[in-house]
């Protein structure tokens, strides 16, 4: 293809040379003529190979930026609900300090009461308690409610020391729950900075890819003679190609995962030895004979023919055990399932009813949605909670291969799908090949065919 095109260029440029007038009418090309059009060609694919590359190169660019936007949203979810927690925990470290602190000043009003009735007396001294008997059995009896005063006294310093160190320790609780929230508050605060940074990186990035864009169809308009539309819909068409290539492999890999062959061990084979050869028996020399007079010669004996060996069959190979065909590995055994079909179905449908709603940073539906917020919302309409982040959701529910994937499932992308950690975006299934996602900022809440890449976690979730 490209040596005709080379040719057809090369005869283009001999015939508007002869044309021109500095070439003789009828006269052949040079040999540099030919080259000259042959190098136009080679830069003119150049030039076409170059600019699809760099187009290429630019949906590879944009996708990534799109991932660092996931991500730095799932950070940001994330910080939040540590914030939540650090704010629980504090709220009740709180409680409980106003708890420890009502009841040590309690304590501490009886403990001072006690020793007022100590101090005054009221009769419970020990000369007034003589002095003012009438019997011995007065003085018995006086002489046990002293010791009750006693024990009151006792009692309330138990107390009061009781209340003191509960304070104490709801106190350090306290100020160590305020210094996490806070910790988690700026952690929040610089998460939400670094998503929203992101976010204006990819604004900036996408403007420019569009200009770069505009520059590269003109470019191979104007090299193949066609219009910016119809290279914009050819670059499109390329585009589509390779995702759904992608698509389709990464697909086929997470519904029928690749099963690894067992190694069958190779028997042993024994090697032949062969039978030592016996020692010869040693002979002693012979007396040698006098040497007899010459004789007629004698016949000559016939060499007799010898007995072919028999060569021993070769022993049978033994036929190795068949190893039976290793299952799947199995799913990961963290997470729990407690949602029905039934249940999932009504997610959906659930989410449905946000189609069209704006993505929020850390949305809860007051008023937009992120990923998380959108996938926990539908599942608690259905009675069944789960955690708020991407990445604990995924730890969270039930893990299921995507073989048996059902409306209300989960499904999670990450940077690394080996490791959890890198999760950064969330969607339900909601049957047919299809999702419901809060995909980004920018964008709302939509119901779009089910992304099949190489970021797809090996399992789905199922709340």
């Amino acid at each position: 293809m490209r040596s005709a095109r080379r040719g057809m260029i090369a005869f283009a440029v001999v015939g508007a040379v002869m044309l021109g007038g500095h070439t003789a009418v009828g006269a052949p090309p040079t040999d540099d003529d030919v080259a000259a059009a042959q190098d136009a060609a080679d830069a003119a694919a150049l030039d076409v190979a170059g600019a699809q590359a760099r187009l290429d190169q630019l949906r590879t660019e944009l996708a990534a930026a799109e991932r660092a936007l996931q991500s730095a949203g799932a950070d940001y979810s994330e910080a939040l609900e540590r914030l939540e927690v650090a704010t629980a925990e504090a709220d009740d470290a709180k409680r409980a300090v106003e708890t420890a602190g009502a009841a040590e000043r309690a304590a501490r009003a009886q403990l001072a009461e006690a020793y007022r009735i100590e101090a005054r007396g009221d009769g419970f001294g020990p000369l007034s308690v003589v002095a003012g008997a009438g019997s011995v059995g007065d003085v018995v009896a006086d002489g046990a409610a002293r010791r009750a005063v006693n024990r009151r006294v006792a009692t309330g310093l138990a107390a009061h020391a009781d209340a003191r160190a509960a304070a104490a320790t709801s106190g350090a609780r306290w100020e160590a729950a305020r210094t996490a929230l806070d910790a988690a508050q700026a952690e929040a605060h610089r998460a939400l900075d670094v998503a929203e940074q992101t976010f204006a990186g990819l604004q900036t990035r996408t403007a420019a890819a569009e200009a770069e864009r505009e520059v590269l169809y003109e470019h191979l308009a104007d090299l193949r003679s066609t219009s910016v539309r119809l290279e914009r819909q050819r670059q499109a068409a390329r585009d589509a190609a390779a995702r759904a290539q992608e698509e389709d492999a990464a697909r086929e890999q997470r519904e029928n995962p690749p099963v690894v062959a067992p190694t069958v061990p190779a028997v042993p084979v024994p090697e032949a030895t062969t039978a030592p050869s016996p020692a010869p028996t040693p002979t002693s020399a012979p007396t040698p004979a006098p040497t007899p007079a010459p004789g007629p010669a004698p016949a000559p004996v016939p060499t007799p023919t010898p007995t072919p060996t028999p060569t021993p069959a070769p022993a049978p190979t033994p036929t190795p055990t068949p190893t039976p065909t290793p299952k799947p590995p199995a799913p990961p055994t963290s997470g729990v399932s407690v949602g029905s079909a039934a249940q999932g179905q009504r997610a959906v449908a659930w989410a449905r009813t946000q189609l069209g709603v704006m993505y929020q940073w850390g949305g809860n539906g007051n008023p937009g949605w992120d990923c998380s917020g959108l996938t926990a919302a539908a599942w608690h309409a259905q009675g069944v909670s789960i955690s708020r982040s991407s990445r604990s959701q995924y730890a969270t529910v039930g893990k299921i291969p995507y073989s048996q994937l059902r409306p209300g499932d989960l499904l999670f992308w990450a940077d690394n799908p080996n490791d959890p950690s890198t999760i950064r975006h969330v969607a339900i299934a909601s049957g047919s090949g299809r999702m419901i996602e809060a995909p980004r900022p920018g964008l709302a809440v939509r119901e779009v065919p089910i992304r099949w890449d190489g970021d797809l976690m090996p399992y789905a979730g199922r709340p």
